[in-house]
């Protein structure tokens, strides 16, 4: 697990460097970053601050903050899963379409084929 820190409060940033010393990453190689205002950002975000909408509210502890990273990160792989599920779901409702489509064909020809002997 690799984590990056973008904040804005120096205090926080230095509290979170010594809760994750051994976890810490650059953006680019970290699976989350931890955040205490809104970001937008390819990678989960965890935000931590006072406000309700916050993932993990002030003041916690570094057991909640690790609790807190895990669910985030599994909660980001689920949603990878999910995607992943939907995307292979898509394809089978396309080979069924297509299979159902091809024994539609066959089946007029058959019927085309049985009436035009009777002619």
């Amino acid at each position: 697990m690799k984590i990056a820190l973008a904040c804005r409060s120096t205090l926080l940033e230095k509290s979170l460097r010594k809760f994750l010393k051994g976890y810490l990453a650059e953006g680019e190689d970290a699976d989350l970053i931890v955040s205490d205002y809104p970001l937008q950002s390819s990678k989960p975000v965890l935000r931590i601050g006072a406000e309700r909408d916050a993932d993990l509210m002030k003041p916690f502890s570094r057991s909640r903050l690790m609790i807190k990273i895990e669910e985030k990160i599994e909660a980001n792989r689920t949603k990878d899963a999910l995607k992943h599920f939907s995307i292979e779901e898509e394809s089978l409702e396309e080979r069924i379409e297509n299979a159902a489509l091809r024994f539609a064909k066959e089946l007029t020809e058959i019927i085309k084929e049985y009436y035009e002997k009777k002619k």
